[in-house]
C-alpha cells in the first residue's frame, strides 16, 4: 500500500508538471529541492507513516523531474532527432534505475544504514538544486538587457 500510495504521488507530480506550464530548465532547481526534502524526511522518519510521507514528497518531485528532464533534453534536438533521443534518454533513465539500488548498496557500507544513504541521497540532490539555482542565476544575469524607452 505504500508503495501505491507513492506511486499515485509520482502522478500527482507529473500532472502538476503539465498543468504549471513553465519552462523545464527553471523549475530544476526547485523540483530537484522537493526530491531532496522527501529524501531528508524519510532519512529522519522514526516510523513508517513519516517514511511514506517522505517518499509522497519525493515521488512529487521525481513526478515533476522526469518529464522536466526529458522536455529540457527534447527541446534542444531537432524535430527529426526526437524519436531517437526519446529512446536514448528511457535507455539512460532505466540504467539509472539498474545502478541505483547498487550506489545505494556501497553508500549504505560506507555509512552505516540505508536510512543513512538515503540521507546522503537528499544531501547529494539539495546541493545538485543549488549548484543549478546559482548558475541559472549567473546565466541570467549575464544576458543583455533591453533599455527602457525613453519618454517622450
Amino acid at each position: 500500500l505504500a508503495t501505491a500510495i507513492a506511486s499515485a504521488a509520482t502522478v500527482g507530480g507529473a500532472i502538476t508538471f503539465a498543468r504549471l506550464g513553465r519552462s523545464p530548465d527553471g523549475m530544476l532547481p526547485a523540483v530537484l529541492a522537493v526530491c531532496g526534502v522527501g529524501f531528508g524526511v524519510m532519512f529522519l522518519a522514526g516510523n513508517a507513516p513519516l517514511l511514506v510521507a517522505g517518499a509522497v514528497i519525493n515521488c512529487v518531485g521525481t513526478g515533476m523531474l522526469l518529464p522536466a528532464l526529458l522536455t529540457g533534453a527534447m527541446s534542444r534536438l531537432a524535430f527529426e532527432d526526437r524519436g531517437r533521443g526519446t529512446g536514448l534518454w528511457t535507455a539512460a533513465f532505466f540504467a539509472g534505475e539498474f545502478v541505483c539500488p547498487l550506489v545505494l548498496l556501497a553508500v549504505e557500507s560506507a555509512v552505516g544504514s540505508l536510512a543513512g544513504a538515503v540521507g546522503v541521497l537528499g544531501l547529494a540532490a539539495a546541493l545538485v538544486a543549488a549548484g543549478l539555482l546559482a548558475a541559472r542565476r549567473r546565466t541570467l544575469a549575464a544576458q543583455p538587457r533591453a533599455l527602457p524607452k525613453p519618454l517622450a
